[in-house]
Formats: structure tokens, sequence, C-alpha cells
């Protein structure tokens, strides 16, 4: 850490200095100025473009490349600059672009970083025409007092009257905004405090690259090296009322300076007893910067001790969003390495951001702010955690709707109806599963299915894809839990059997108290809630019991394999019946199609359930290379053909009079598609995404007219 005079971001609205990670670029419409500099002793003028004329009374040199012929006779003479009528140097440096501009730059070290370092190089003066607030100061002669905004067009004014004015071309420019203030700020050499970050930044890109950090998503270590890779020092003094003041003194008899971390009683040099504490403060993200080490007492070893530094340092994981990788990331992991050579912690997970629905940032003036308070009081709690959880993942927003809230209400209503249809036969049901070969196809399958959730919900959430997780639990509730074992159990329930009724019912509340605890993180009162009620009196809250894994006794592929495949075929009857217009209590005449003998041995041992199910009172069930049957709606899966009987049902003639109005607009659209693709300026000149998504869709309707016409063709 060094006190330095150096060109730093100057806030007149702040009045202080900012760091460069607190500019944001913004482009503006403005102007090029052309303007003629007098080459002393002779009748040629220089044509100097700027955006920013009111800065020429800062200028000390105007700047040529030195390999640029037209210019390169001048170096080492004398530029009159306008209005102030000052001499400068011309003098030669290749950071001016022989291609860009007119080849010559007007060099204003105080104002302007690349002039800045153009000026060390040649050692020029610095002349600061500001004032803090950031109207110009006395240097600026009749324009003194003005804004720079202010002063810009009334010195170009001037330059026009005097002939020194050669162009004015629009342009648009980036202009850095305070982001804090979003007020433009203004370069300026300040006498400030900064830290030299170059070996830290390495150090820091360093610990990403070898896998010390790990970013989560992986691509905002992008973000994260663009800054640390293109470090510059860092300035650390805020002129602000706020903030840990810089613990540096200064004797007020010999000017002495010494650092202290409380105030000195006297001078360590002429032993004089009045210390002047420098009156700046650190700037917030120095201090930020060392939360992983002062939360737990660094440097003092004695409050280390007490709150546990050996114990919690380093961190596992730091949870932050993406605006603030390069403000608070980067400044942890350059002064944690630099403390006490470690990385603060071992994964950075980037949040994304909640915005509206329609992916606008919330504001009090657009009137689109939603309160969680009131989301909690609509919805409940758990429906908003889950709803953010499960719309989270490596997004880098979220667009949060009520609707999608009450969404997710349903599925935490859903879990509570699940319980209350269980709770008559709790009192029946064990504490222990049966053995393994006690266990029902249907319960084997519903186990195998919660231990593949289990296994995949963990695998998410050590990569922090909180959205895959929330949907694979989401997935187990509603379709396996709820639509199907559920479902399944209704008739055992229903009968007399007491030994399958206690079997059933031990399951059913083994599998819910495993429910309850995978999805205890996202939705934790509702799952305590039905948790005490479920729990046996040994059991302590859920919030303390062991997250459940992956569990090897309890895979049962094939039962998996062969439920979900008549799952699937279901689903299809289903799905055929609901397209036609088919009443819950009409009873149907299925054909399945299937070269899969344990299939077809599966369908055959299911008969009774595809009726209970799905109204199927008679079943067929054939190889594929039989013959297809006529007058029929069909749908097939990747193990099954599925072809639903429709005579006797419904009205065949409406049936065809429909499926050919479909045909009709399914043709009118793919030629609309074939003609579009045949327009050879819409392929050239359309993006290539647009023309590559019409393409997908030439294929789509292909298919989906020559499916039509297949239907129509069986119905005669």
């Amino acid at each position: 850490i060094y006190q330095s005079d150096y060109i730093i971001n100057w806030s007149p609205l702040l009045q202080s200095a900012i760091s460069d990670a607190e500019v944001e670029h913004k482009e503006v419409n403005g102007f090029f100025y052309h303007i003629l500099y007098q080459v002393k002793g002779s009748d040629q003028k220089l044509e100097v473009a700027t955006t920013r004329p009111e800065t020429l009374f800062g200028d000390t040199a105007v700047a040529v490349n030195p390999k640029d012929d037209r210019y390169k006779h001048l170096i080492g003479k004398m530029a009159i600059i306008p209005l102030c009528n000052r001499e400068v140097p011309i003098i030669g440096d290749e950071h001016v672009d022989l291609e860009m501009g007119t080849g010559c730059l007007k060099v204003t070290p105080g104002h302007d970083f690349n002039d800045f370092e153009i000026g060390k190089r040649h050692n020029l003066p610095i002349v600061n025409i500001l004032n803090k607030d950031g109207t110009l100061n006395d240097i600026a002669m009749e324009f003194k007092g003005l804004l720079s905004k202010k002063a810009r067009e009334k010195v170009a004014t001037k330059l026009e009257e005097l002939g020194l004015l050669k162009d004015k071309k629009p342009h648009k420019n980036q202009v850095g905004h305070c982001s804090r203030t979003d007020a433009v700020i203004e370069p300026m050499v300040s006498k400030q405090w900064f830290m030299n970050t170059e070996k830290m930044a390495q150090d820091s890109v360093t610990d990403v690259e070898t896998g010390k950090m790990t970013f989560f998503p992986k691509g905002w270590e992008n973000t994260y090296f663009s800054y640390q890779r293109n470090s510059r020092p860092w300035c650390i003094s805020r002129q602000l009322w706020w903030g840990h003041q810089i613990p540096v003194f200064t004797c007020e008899k010999c000017g002495h300076v010494q650092s202290e971390v409380e105030t000195p009683a006297n001078c360590s040099k002429c032993k004089h007893p009045v210390m002047k504490q420098d009156p700046d403060v650190l700037d917030t993200w120095f201090s930020s910067g060392l939360w992983a080490l002062s939360t737990l007492g660094w440097p003092d070893p004695k409050a280390m001790e007490d709150k546990g530094f050996k114990k919690f340092f380093h961190t596992n994981t730091l949870i932050t969003g993406h605006d603030i990788i390069f403000f608070w990331v980067a400044r942890m992991m350059m002064m944690t390495r630099y403390a006490v050579n470690d990385v603060p912690f071992d994964h950075t997970y980037i949040h994304a951001i909640v915005r509206d629905k329609n992916g606008v940032k919330m504001s009090k003036s657009l009137g689109n702010v939603i309160d969680p308070l009131d989301i909690i009081q609509q919805y409940g709690t758990d429906a908003m955690r889950f709803t953010l959880a499960a719309s989270s993942g490596y997004n880098r927003d979220i667009n949060l709707a009520p609707e999608k809230i009450e969404g997710y209400r349903n599925f935490i209503n859903k879990l509570w109806n699940a319980f209350r249809f269980i709770h008559p036969m709790l009192d029946k049901a064990q504490n222990e599963l049966p053995a393994k070969d006690k266990l029902t196809h249907h319960d084997r399958w519903i186990l195998s299915e919660l231990n593949t959730v289990a296994k995949k919900m963990n695998e998410s959430m050590d990569i922090y894809r909180f959205d895959d997780a929330c949907s694979e639990i989401y997935s187990f509730t509603y379709d396996k839990y709820c639509s199907w074992y559920i479902e399944l159990s209704k008739n055992i329930f229903q009968g007399t059997n007491e030994a399958e009724i206690v079997q059933r019912a031990t399951v059913l509340k083994y599998v819910l108290k495993k429910m309850l605890a995978l999805l205890h993180p996202f939705t934790p009162f509702i799952t305590e809630e039905i948790w005490e009620q479920v729990k046996t009196s040994q059991e302590d809250l859920l919030i303390v019991q062991e997250y459940p894994e992956f569990d090897a006794k309890l895979e049962f592929n094939d039962d998996q394999l062969k439920m979900n495949k008549f799952i699937d075929t279901i689903v299809n009857v289903r799905n055929l019946r609901q397209g036609v217009n088919l009443k819950p209590k009409d009873e149907v005449t299925v054909q399945v199609f299937t070269d899969d003998k344990v299939m077809q041995t599966y369908y055959h041992e299911n008969k009774e359930n595809f009726d209970r199910l799905a109204k199927v009172t008679n079943l067929i069930i054939k190889n594929k290379s039989e013959d297809r049957p006529k007058k029929c709606v069909t749908n097939a899966s990747s193990h099954t053909e599925v072809y639903l009987q429709l005579e006797g049902l419904i009205d065949l003639n409406e049936q065809i009079k429909r499926i050919e109005k479909e045909l009709g607009k399914a043709k009118l659209d793919y030629e609309n598609i074939l003609k579009r693709l045949a327009n050879q300026n819409f392929i050239n000149n359309a993006p290539k995404e647009v023309v590559d998504e019409l393409k997908g869709k030439e294929v789509e309707f292909k298919e989906k007219v020559t499916s039509l016409e297949i239907a129509i063709k069986n119905f005669h």
C-alpha cells in the first residue's frame, strides 16, 4: 500500500475517488471536434480530433506517431494550444494510431488515463483544470465555474468564432459513469492511497486456473479473469464520511508519517504528542475483501482462537451475485492469499438475479417490485422458496411471476394431500421395510425410483444445480408417488388382506419420510410439519436427520424398467382417449405392438391395471410384424405402439373431417415454410438461427402431414 499522485476516477457528485470496478461505461451521443493547433514558427496547423475540447486547457503536449511521414519532421518542435496560447512540445509516441483519426493527438495527462501513461513516458507536466465538484477551475479562464458538459459547447463555439474549429462530426463514445450515482466520472490526477495488486491478482488467477477455487457456473470465471488479468493499481482511499478511516498518522511538528492500529500517543521520530490521522477512509471493498479473515478474528491470535479460525477457515462455499465478482470475490481472493497464503473458499456459486415476469429489473418507479412478504402471505413461504430454487441453477436471471409461485403452491398442497391419504394407515405401518424378497413388484419399483431421485438430487446439489434437484423431486412426488403408487395402493386399502395393507402402508410411509427429507432444504416448513406426524418417538426433528443418499440395496432395475414402460403405455392410451374426447367411463379396445417378450408378458399380467387405470376392457398384445388395425387412433413410444379402436365409440366421419381440417392447415403451413426457404434473399439475409429454426419446422410439418395422411387412410 502506498500513496501517490496518480490518475483516478473522480466522482464529482460523491466528491470522492472510486475504483475502476465501480465505473460503468455507457454509450453516449456526442461529437468529434476537429481543432487546429498552430505549429510555432510556421504556417502549418495540426488537426487534432477530440471528444472533449474543454480539456485543451490541460494539454501539455501534442503527440504524433514517429513512423508517420506526415508529421515525424515536426517532433521536437512546439505547438500552440488554442485559446490559452500556451506552448507545448510535439512528441513522438507509438500510442498514436496511424490508421485512425487525424494522426495528431492532444495529450492531457491530468484528465485521461491513456494520456497519463504517455505523460509518464515523456516526463510531461500535469495540469489539473477541474475543481472537486467537476467545474472548471481558474486555468480555464473565461470558462471557469462551468461543468464540463456545459463548457464543451461554449469552448467549441469560441473555437469556431476564431476559425480554429475545422469540423464537428457526430460520434457515439463510451463514457464512464459512477455505478452508485450514475453520474459521469472525471479522470483526475489526485494524491490517493493505492494497493499494488499486480502479483496478488496473478496469484488469484492461478488459484482458479489450478482448481483451488472453482466457479459455478464455470463461465463466470471469464468475468473474474477479465478483471484480474488486467489489474491496475487499486485506489483504496475514499473522500467519504463513512467507512474505516485510514490508519496513517502524520506528526504536526516534523511531518513524520507512520501507520498504527491505534492512534499513537506521540510521534515515533520526534516524540511530539500531536498526530493527525489521514482524513480519507478505506474503500468499502477493501474492508469487505478481508471478510473471510476478519469474521474469524484475524489477525489477533486470541480472537482467532476464540472464533474458531482453525476450524472454520477456509470456507466451503461463497454464494453471491454476478454483479460483484470483481468487487468482492476478486478482492477476497487477492487479500486472503496475500495474508494467509490460502484461498478464502473452495467454491463460488453465482446465483441468479430476481427480475419481474418480463425480465425487467425491479424498480419502485416502474411499480414492478414483488414484495416477498406479500408472496408469503398469499402463497406460503415454502412455495416461494421452491419457486426460487426451481428457477435458479445456472441461470443469469430469474423472471418471477405470481403464476409460477401459484403452481408450486399447488405442489405443496399435493404433498399435504399425499400425507392425508396415508394418515389413516399410519398406525398399521411398520418402522422398518419388509425384507427384499417380500416386497411386491410395485414396492420395488417405487423404492428404486426413490433411490434414483436421491442419487440425482445429491449429484445436482453438489454442483449447485438446484433447479435440476427440484425438478427431480417434483416429478417423483407428482408423477411417481402420487399419480401411480398411491393410485395403485387404493385397491389394496379397499381390500381385506391385512398383510398387504400393512406392507403397503409401511412402504408408503417409508417413501414419504424420505421424500420429506429430500425436500426439506427447499420446503422446510411443510416437511417439518408432516415429519412431526410420521416420525417415531425416537427420531428428532427433520432438520437434523441425515440427508438421503443412493442406497445400492434399494436398486431394482428390472422392476423400474418394466413399470416405467408400462406407465408410458398407459399415458399413451390416456392421451389417445383425450384426443378423441372419450368420456372417462367409456370402455375401449386397445392393441399394443411390441417385440419385447418381457413387456408382452408384463402387459398380460397387468390387464387388470390396464382396465382400472385406462378403462381398457379388451387388451390385444401383438408383435410388430403383425398387421396394424384400421379405424384407430395411434401413438407410439420407443418400445410400444398403441392403437385405440374407435369404431362404435365415436362418429368416424366427424373424426375424418376433423383430421382433414387439421391436415389442410398443416399443408398450408408446410407450403409457406417451403416458399420462405426457396427465397434466396431470405436465406442470405436472415440470421442463421432463424433459418435453422425454419428448417427444423420444415421437417416437423412434413412429418405431421405424413402422419395425418396415414391417419385418414386408416379410417377408410
